[in-house]
């Protein structure tokens, strides 16, 4: 099946080119027919450029440079309405997400056995490396915080496949950097499956988590609280 996989990107030029190459390895790997399309809000440090050299090196990259635009779930939402593929994806740049897990995660999709599939830092044999106690609590809290919109054990993942039609016709929020969150509690599914990962703290560059993303987070979970009690 076709199948894309969609990297949002701002200021990840050092982290790129190594992540491309992972992913690309796991497609050949796989004997996977995979695109990527990276969505690049005009980074500063050119990141859209670094992807727009290797597209030569990878036939199936794709690059949208969005100008004048911010934000995660926007940008992955874009690259999706770019695409026409039966099965998407999401991943982070930054390398956190291990891109060898990608065969495993897209099995129970295409053996028609789940909807949708998680990279799972929450389940039997994931894992968060090498996180400090209080980014620990502070990561099961925030996904305590939406035990009652989902019973996923890691709906903040931003690792993850799904059919097409999980999204068709659906009304997506783009603000926020949780777009899984958005997509378990508004989507059309009926499997979801948690597929154990070990999530990696980045090498380059610097993480996009700031006071302005953790009141998005707060804002969009209220927002979506609110749609269930009301059926909107």
């Amino acid at each position: 099946m076709d199948i894309t996989l969609v990297i949002p990107t701002y200021n990840e030029s050092d982290n790129l080119p190594i992540l491309l190459e992972r992913v690309f390895g796991a497609f050949r790997g796989s004997d996977i027919e995979g695109k990527v399309i990276v969505v690049d809000d005009d980074s500063p440090d050119g990141t859209w450029k670094t992807a727009e050299g290797l597209k030569g090196k990878y036939p199936g990259l794709h690059v949208l440079r969005r100008v004048n635009k911010r934000g995660l779930s926007s940008a992955v939402l874009d690259g999706f309405n770019i695409s026409a593929s039966a099965i998407l994806g999401v991943m982070d740049a930054d390398l956190s997400h291990p891109p060898e897990k990608i065969p495993e995660m897209l099995a129970p999709i295409l053996a028609g056995e789940a909807d949708m599939v998680i990279g799972s830092r929450y389940v039997e044999r994931g894992g968060t490396g090498d996180w400090g106690l209080r980014r620990k609590i502070s990561s099961r809290v925030a996904s305590l915080s939406v035990i009652g919109l989902t019973d996923v054990k890691d709906p903040m993942s931003g690792f993850f496949f799904m059919k097409r039609g999980v999204i068709e016709n659906i009304k997506l929020s783009p603000k926020g950097f949780k777009i899984a969150l958005e997509i378990l509690v508004r989507g059309k599914y009926d499997n979801v499956v948690e597929v154990p990962i070990i999530f990696q703290d980045r090498i380059y560059g610097e993480t996009k988590l700031n006071s302005g993303v953790i009141l998005d987070y707060l804002c969009q979970i209220m927002r979506l609280y609110a749609s269930r009690i009301t059926g909107s």
